[in-house]
């Protein structure tokens, strides 16, 4: 039970991380995923309601297990689509999207020691080098890198 329940808080805070205001991160199947989770999470609700509501009132009361039933199915797309993400978020990242990963992680790094040299006084943001070697990085060190190089 821990397994399920932990991969839908992954897949919530996979979704929470992964950035999706920047144009050309629309390629990733990611962006969508999480696109339509969000959507599912605020439009199934009253989805479920109005089929609950149509059905009792067009079939009667005869028809409420029927109606229940794809009530339930509708309000389940959500926490299908968090378990998906979850289980994207530790998937482990192609090739291309490590060498990927590592050169926009060489830029995040250089910005910052140009910063600092320039900012000796002020604090600086500093990034985390990931020390996983390129076999072990998953989608959601990706989003954090990301997360890391949209906010600067």
């Amino acid at each position: 039970m821990t397994i399920l329940k932990n991969t839908f808080y992954l897949g919530y805070k996979f979704s929470q991380t992964w950035p999706k205001k920047e144009p050309y991160l629309l390629m990733f199947e990611q962006t969508k995923a999480i696109r339509l989770t969000d959507l599912s999470m605020t439009a199934a609700p009253a989805i479920a309601l109005v089929t609950v509501w149509l059905q009792i009132y067009y079939l009667g009361i005869e028809s409420l297990q029927t109606a229940l039933a794809m009530s339930l199915l509708i309000l389940s797309i959500p926490a299908h689509g968090y378990y998906q993400l979850g289980q994207q978020a530790n998937r482990r990242l192609p090739i291309s999207l490590q060498n990927w990963y590592r050169e926009i992680e060489h830029k995040i790094i250089a910005q910052q020691q140009v910063q600092a040299s320039f900012e000796e006084s002020k604090p600086v943001n500093s990034y985390v080098i990931s020390r996983k070697p390129n076999s072990r990085l998953t989608f959601m060190d990706l989003a954090l890198l990301l997360n890391q190089l949209f906010k600067q």
